[in-house]
């Protein structure tokens, strides 16, 4: 038993002469409070405040390895950067059995960076909007502007296919000789095939890269557009309709995908309306279309109303290659 008391007070000595000091880590308060509750934790997002034995508001700067390091720094400890702390109250019977058990208390438990080391500096930079105290949000760039732009105009596929459905499908029953029930299966039959890409896109996006997204979906929907505008019967139609539903529906779920993944979290929400806009625009230039064509035959001027569409993908694929960045978490994520 004697020997085992000495050698808890050469330990607890030892480590005394590492004690941390700082102004705001008050011995003398910290020997009768032992508190986490405190100051603020190196996970937590709230600007800390003082409290009564943090009587200055810390710095947001953390370090993961919190404590005072070993007296020797050649020594390897386990508990790297512990300490010991002399309680004066002998009526404390925990905190004097802690002491006598050669319990440490690190500087985790106290919420203090190490001072020895590169500070972590915690940072709201670009998360919100100008809500966050005077933290005020990152701006949105040109080139963040140009990515969004390029990516929402993949939109444009399905807005275009709804907007000349509407002129083009009295055309397309005159000239095909299309029943009631075939011209409504051909019209409905894009959103049933677009889930189908929709739900086969993730494989290819988290595979091969966000830009490469953008390409394929842009090729699919050409080949179905081609397909359709050359349809010389109602099997042949229904065959380009499978592609053009694949790529709608590929491309529309990359597209809010990407933009998220390129802007600033302040910004995300704004960006990502884009697409949307973009769908609508897609609908006014389908509409646009069967004002054009309104004075050429009907058997000629559906083709051409469908074989518009293809100029549209031809752009999201020259941008998708020379000019949009690859996503970076998805580069990150490899």
């Amino acid at each position: 038993m004697g020997g085992s008391n000495n050698n808890n007070n050469n330990s607890k000595k030892s480590i005394e002469g590492n004690t941390l000091s700082s102004p705001l880590l008050d011995h003398a308060t910290m020997s009768t409070q032992h508190t986490v509750a405190d100051g603020y934790s190196r996970t937590d997002q709230r600007i800390p405040i003082a409290t009564s034995t943090t009587p200055v508001a810390p710095p947001l700067d953390f370090d993961y390895n919190d404590g005072v390091p070993p007296e020797n720094s050649g020594d390897v400890v386990d508990d790297y950067g512990a300490t010991v702390e002399e309680n004066d109250s002998s009526d404390d019977d925990t905190s004097a059995n802690n002491n006598n058990n050669g319990t440490a208390s690190t500087g985790v438990e106290h919420h203090l960076p190490h001072p020895d080391r590169p500070h972590l500096q915690q940072t709201h930079e670009g998360e919100h909007r100008f809500d966050h105290g005077s933290i005020a949000a990152l701006k949105i760039t040109r080139s963040t502007k140009l990515f969004a732009l390029c990516a929402a105009l993949n939109s444009c596929n399905l807005g275009y296919d709804i907007g000349v459905n509407t002129g083009a499908g009295m055309l397309l029953q005159e000239s095909l000789a299309l029943s009631d029930v075939e011209l409504e299966i051909f019209m409905g039959s894009l959103n049933l095939f677009a889930m189908i890409g929709a739900l086969s896109s993730h494989w290819i996006s988290d595979r091969l890269g966000r830009r490469w997204s953008f390409r394929i979906a842009a090729v699919v929907f050409i080949f179905g557009t081609v397909i359709q505008s050359g349809a010389a019967g109602y099997a042949s139609l229904m065959f380009g309709r499978v592609f053009v539903g694949l790529g709608v529906g590929f491309g529309l779920a990359v597209d809010p995908v990407y933009i998220s993944e390129i802007s600033q979290a302040a910004h995300r929400g704004q960006l990502v309306t884009w697409s949307e806009i973009a769908t609508n625009i897609g609908i006014v230039l389908g509409f646009l279309s069967g004002l054009v064509f309104s004075g050429v035959d009907e058997n000629i001027a559906w083709r051409l109303m469908f074989s518009l569409g293809a100029i549209l993908p031809c752009f999201v694929i020259y941008f998708a290659t020379f000019v949009m960045p690859e996503s970076p978490r998805w580069l990150v994520a490899k």
